[in-house]
């Protein structure tokens, strides 16, 4: 949905005395849909299977345990809309795990060094590669990716310095009707990070914006925070530059 179209059905909703409080607070967003009936090729936009990199690529670790491939972005793959996103490259994102296979406490969600991503800028030099064998974190599921241009609002009270609505008011209630039917599903780039349970605003801070949401998924294995959302914040600034070397996250 584009801005215009939202905008005039929040004119005619029970919401509308609000519309510019949503106009100021409106960000682009990607949504993200899982293609089970495409077949993935190298370089493809995808989640889970293997990540492609460059010849010679060192698998990302934390204190010597590897992570998890989460998944691959190509850049090319999404529709231009002023998202602010590269037009180009491949995105390769991975995540640590929060626990190790004895049970024991591994890092938490929003410690550095949880997610780490390898960016490259050309997709002339690219092979799969296979992780580190005997760490339990293969994953053999992958499911390539489409995206869609969108719009989003704030997910909660938390995300703004001024929240115009009263908790669990018929207005509220419309407020999240209206923000549900901006998203295809939990999984998106940029707008606002989506949860289940935080009672604050997982953003690292104001220079940071949200890359990637993700909710939990049984096929892929994916279990963030006891089945609720993954979400991966890049500071603004750095992502004009295509620089994607420092990432944080949060979930629940």
């Amino acid at each position: 949905m584009n801005t215009n179209d939202f905008m005039r059905a929040i004119e005619s909703s029970k919401i509308a005395k609000h519309k510019e409080f949503i106009r100021q607070v409106i960000r682009p967003a990607i949504d993200i849909v899982k293609n089970k009936e495409a077949e993935p090729i190298l370089g493809c936009s995808r989640f889970g299977g293997v990540p492609d990199l460059p010849n010679g690529s060192q698998w990302p670790t934390h204190n010597d345990i590897p992570h998890r491939f989460l998944g691959q972005i190509n850049f090319a793959d999404i529709p231009q809309n002023d998202s602010g996103l590269p037009s180009s490259g491949l995105l390769g994102i991975f995540v640590a795990l929060d626990y190790t296979e004895d049970g024991d406490e591994h890092i938490f969600w929003n410690d550095d060094g949880c997610i780490r991503a390898i960016f490259t800028p050309t997709l002339d030099d690219l092979t799969p590669i296979a992780p580190p064998s005997g760490f339990g974190i293969e994953n053999p599921c992958e499911v390539v990716l489409e995206f869609y241009p969108t719009i989003d609002i704030p997910f909660d009270e938390y995300q703004v310095s001024i929240w115009p609505f009263e908790f669990d008011s018929e207005e509220s209630k419309t407020y999240d009707e209206m923000r549900a039917s901006l998203h295809k599903g939990n999984d998106y780039l940029l707008g606002y990070p989506s949860h289940c349970s935080l009672a604050y605003n997982p953003a690292p801070g104001m220079e940071w914006i949200s890359l990637l949401t993700v909710g939990s998924d049984d096929d892929l294995q994916w279990q963030w925070h006891d089945g609720d959302n993954l979400m991966i914040f890049v500071e603004g600034e750095k992502l004009k530059n295509s620089d994607f070397g420092m990432l944080k996250s949060d979930a629940g």
